[in-house]
């Protein structure tokens, strides 16, 4: 009883930023400048987050679709046997391949556990097995400037038609950004800090490098999102401040 009369004391926002941890919130407590509106910061920055996190979805699973498609054309091309996520071409890197056969493992897992709940028998995984169980990560070095002069130029570019002339440092730069910030975002770190409308930006970039009428359809659907909540960011309410900062 005498535990929870002391909590009683304690502020509402003395409180959450407790349970919240200091060491998390003193970010947003150096910008916002008191508890209660580092608290709403805090908050603010789930839903941006939120936002974001939609919106890179959609992004993630264009991109690993347009190289996953390129490959596989490739692939059959040089007559290999299987596909290439199942034998890997030479090129890829050790640890390409190390997360390849991982990915085929964790989609064999899956698909036992689901026939063990059927008692039925439990095929291989497909293509589209594997590729679900691939990272951002794994696609953001598929464009890594390694591959310049083998895979990019006879198989990856293929994958971005309307990039202009070709040039692998025009797709790799937005993604390795947005490779930041889904890690950023996965780990629940600030990002209050960030120019949004940048964000969307890469993504509408990137996006448009391989499809423009999938690029128009996502601006469609995800700007007003983006403009909404930079909108009601607590910071841009501040003088002397604003949440359009730049990338970290």
């Amino acid at each position: 009883m005498p535990r929870i009369m002391g909590q009683a004391k304690i502020s509402s926002e003395k409180l959450l930023i407790d349970r919240l941890s200091p060491a998390r919130m003193t970010p947003y407590l150096q910008a916002a400048g008191s508890p209660r509106e580092a608290i709403k910061l805090y908050r603010w920055n789930l839903e941006a987050s939120a936002v974001l996190y939609e919106a890179l979805h959609v992004f993630e699973v264009v991109l690993r679709n347009a190289i996953h498609e390129q490959m596989t054309q490739w692939h059959q091309a040089q007559g290999q046997a299987g596909t290439w996520l199942t034998n890997p071409p030479s090129q890829l890197t050790s640890r390409s391949k190390d997360d390849l056969r991982a990915a085929r493992g964790r989609a064999a897992d899956a698909l036992a556990y689901k026939h063990s709940k059927s008692g039925t028998a439990t095929p291989s995984p497909t293509d589209d097995d594997i590729v679900a169980q691939l990272s951002l990560g794994f696609w953001r070095y598929m464009l890594a400037t390694r591959y310049t002069h083998d895979l990019w130029h006879d198989a990856i570019r293929y994958a971005f038609p309307a990039l202009k002339q070709g040039r692998l440092s025009e797709i790799e730069t937005p993604v390795i950004r947005l490779h930041g910030l889904r890690n950023r975002i996965a780990h629940l770190e600030p990002i209050f800090t960030r120019q949004l409308m940048w964000d969307l930006r890469d993504m509408k970039a990137a996006i448009g490098y391989i499809c423009p009428r999938t690029q128009a359809w996502f601006a469609s659907t995800r700007t007003q999102s983006f403009k909404d909540v930079v909108r009601t960011s607590p910071l841009s309410k501040q003088p002397g401040t604003r949440q359009t900062a730049g990338n970290p």
